[in-house]
């Protein structure tokens, strides 16, 4: 049997198809997987391919991988730590009072042996204002130290006077101090004298210069004193050779210069005595804090007067009413950042309250005033444009009505409009066809 072929399939325009092209051309069978026709598998699928979208994943950019959260996260903490651990070494002791004592004696016992009172304590009430001044007595040298009791402030050379001591202060008739060693225990276990703290030290009161009291926290007290001690044993007055205190308290930084002088007694005679000149000023660090919170309260209170200004222009009373809590809340604290003043004077009128703490309380309370009185006017504003419905004009009844008028309504409805209907039907009866 002969293949008839096209003129088209003969001439190559239309090719017949290949055992490869038909294959191809097969659609491939639909694979079924396990549980796809449910839709509760589906949304499960669903679900998962758009957790595994929304799954941040670190990137590296620039060949770096950045860091994730809980690496940050652990490196703050470790940062927070090591901040606390290093500002908490500022709690170990100095030592360094104590060697400027030490060589400061030493040169004492080597060059002018004598008596010597160091200030172990300065405490400054700026309120009263006084300055206290805790003194020891401490002798250097060979013939003046209390045999056991060598090494006091970390010299051999010095220790207790081996001589029973009266210390005068300021020209009093009073002794403000006795001292006597006889009365100092010994230890049992070692022979050596037990330094007794109230038994050679003693406090000495001061009424402080305040010209600048008035600064703070740049104020500074001025103190002159002048001391002289006495031996009981034959009332000879004994050269005190230096008169040295602590640099550094809680709340005051002093500077102490002393210098020898003498006072003539009613015979004529010279008593020699040692004079004192202290300075006591603040530290800069409490200097520094107390004028960054005095800069903080009139930034705030400038804050108050900006958000009445804002408020100034501002519709309704919602915005007001955030400006206004802020306000009263500057209001309250002010007073709290002025009790966090290092060491600060009451309100007595200094001058940082002067140019501070009062101007700043009067003008956050005005603004907050201000406010209260912008939120009431907005309010009666509020009221004011309330449109209150009002009943329209009410109509007038109609008034009798005139005669005629009665008559023409009534003959009008009177007229009788039954022939209009035989006259309708006449003509509806021309229309049909003959024999109808």
């Amino acid at each position: 049997m002969s293949t008839r072929h096209s003129f088209l399939s003969t001439t190559g325009l239309i090719r017949a198809p290949s055992v490869s092209s038909v294959a191809e051309s097969v659609i491939p069978e639909r694979q079924v997987r396990p549980g796809g026709t449910r839709p509760g598998h589906r949304r499960t699928q669903k679900l998962a391919t758009s957790t595994e979208q929304k799954r941040p994943v670190n990137r590296a950019k620039a060949g770096i991988i950045p860091l994730g959260p809980a690496v940050i996260v652990g490196f703050a903490v470790l940062l927070s730590i090591l901040f606390i651990l290093a500002i908490t070494c500022a709690f170990i002791p100095d030592e360094q009072e104590e060697s400027l004592f030490a060589r400061m004696l030493d040169d004492v016992a080597a060059d002018t042996p004598g008596i010597v009172l160091i200030g172990e304590d300065v405490d400054v009430d700026v309120d009263e204002p006084a300055l206290t001044i805790r003194w020891s007595i401490i002798a250097c040298g060979g013939g003046f130290v209390l045999s056991g009791s060598e090494g006091t402030h970390g010299s051999a050379n010095c220790g207790l006077p081996s001589m029973p001591l009266a210390i005068f202060v300021d020209g009093g008739l009073e002794a403000a101090a006795s001292y006597d060693p006889g009365l100092l225990p010994y230890l049992n276990s070692t022979g050596r004298r037990n330094r007794i703290q109230n038994m050679f030290q003693f406090d000495d009161d001061h009424v402080l210069d305040v010209h600048l009291a008035r600064m703070y926290p740049f104020d500074t007290y001025l103190l002159t004193s002048t001391l002289r001690a006495v031996s009981t044993s034959d009332n000879s007055s004994l050269p005190i050779q230096r008169l040295a205190t602590i640099t550094l308290t809680s709340s005051f930084v002093t500077t102490a210069n002393d210098a020898p002088s003498f006072t003539s007694n009613a015979d004529g005679s010279q008593a020699p005595s040692r004079d004192l000149v202290m300075r006591v000023v603040r530290p800069a660090e409490a200097r520094g804090y107390a004028l960054l919170l005095f800069a903080t309260s009139w930034m705030l209170v400038h804050a108050t007067v900006a958000l009445v200004a804002f408020s100034w222009r501002v519709e309704g009373t919602e915005k007001i009413l955030k400006h206004l809590a802020s306000t009263l809340l500057v209001v309250l604290l002010i007073p709290q950042l002025r009790n966090a003043m290092p060491d600060a004077p009451g309100f007595d009128g200094v001058l940082i309250d002067s140019i501070g703490f009062f101007p700043q309380m009067l003008i956050s309370s005005t603004s907050a005033l201000m406010l209260i009185i912008m939120m009431v006017k907005r309010e009666l504003e509020t009221l004011d444009d309330i449109v209150v419905p009002v009943d329209g004009p009410r109509k007038e009844a109609p008034g009798p009505l005139s005669t005629g008028l009665l008559r023409m309504r009534r003959g009008s409805a009177s007229v009788d409009i039954s022939h209009m209907r035989s006259l309708s039907r006449s003509f509806a009866g021309y229309g049909r066809p003959a024999g109808g």
